[in-house]
């Protein structure tokens, strides 16, 4: 076919046969471009195809989640699974002979049953091509919705939990890390009397001596917004004299946790 182009363009063009010629081996000689990887949209217990390599390798792999198990279906493909990254890859054991239409032969499509981490199967049936290699990834928005409430639910825990340590300090008067004990600052005349304040980067805790009556609620409505956590010391745990407060505040605001 080349030598027909060379033979038809060279006369008309004024180039040298050897010249086209050398440019047709070059383009030739390209790599063809890579097969764009498969991206399979599915939900639980969904029923998927997509195509495998019938000569090289072919990787499987979950968005937002890992393979746990595999259940297949006899097929010449040796199967691989990546226990850290949850992925597989399947290696045909014998390549066939392509057909002459270029397609992959008498390679049989293979099934896959997939069970997830996050407790997700799929039905996935791999039909082989010819392309030197393959790649498919499965998506499933449900995966993404259980890793976002676990990072929200760590957070809240993580917030909680440095909550109580700094009322436990502030009530004790044990130093805490990352937390200076200052002076009490002037204060609105509706506020307990202060006796001192711990400054944090995130929290304040105000230390307050507390009467008789004083109630958590009372106290959160008259700091106002930004209070974070209130804690009064029990009335049998102290006398009225030296019992005490610690409000927390939280000057950026990110909700109360009372």
């Amino acid at each position: 076919m080349y030598r027909d182009r060379i033979a038809r363009l060279g006369p008309r063009v004024g180039q040298p046969a050897a010249v086209l010629l050398a440019a047709c081996v070059a383009l030739a000689a390209l790599p063809e471009p890579a097969a764009a990887i498969q991206t399979l949209d599915a939900s639980d217990h969904a029923e998927l195809e997509a195509a495998v390599s019938a000569a090289g390798i072919t990787r499987v792999a979950l968005a937002d989640d890992r393979i746990r198990r595999v259940i297949r279906s006899p097929g010449g493909y040796d199967i691989e699974h990546d226990a850290a990254s949850g992925d597989l890859y399947l290696r045909p054991v014998e390549a066939p002979d392509p057909a002459p239409d270029g397609t992959s032969g008498g390679a049989l499509p293979i099934t896959l049953f997939l069970g997830t981490e996050r407790g997700f199967t799929y039905r996935l049936t791999l039909v082989p091509d010819a392309r030197p290699s393959a790649q498919v990834l499965i998506r499933n928005a449900a995966a993404v919705q259980p890793a976002a409430q676990g990072s929200a639910a760590v957070a809240h825990d993580a917030r909680v939990a440095e909550l109580v340590r700094l009322v436990r300090a502030a009530a004790r008067h044990e130093a805490l890390p990352g937390y200076v004990v200052e002076a009490p600052a002037p204060a609105p005349a509706k506020w307990p009397p202060a006796i001192e304040t711990w400054r944090g980067t995130r929290f304040t805790a105000h230390v307050l001596t507390a009467g008789a009556d004083t109630n958590a609620g009372a106290l959160a409505e008259s700091f106002g917004a930004g209070v974070a956590a209130v804690w009064v010391a029990a009335p049998h745990a102290a006398t009225a004299r030296n019992r005490i407060a610690v409000v927390v505040t939280e000057p950026r605001g990110a909700g109360a946790a009372r």
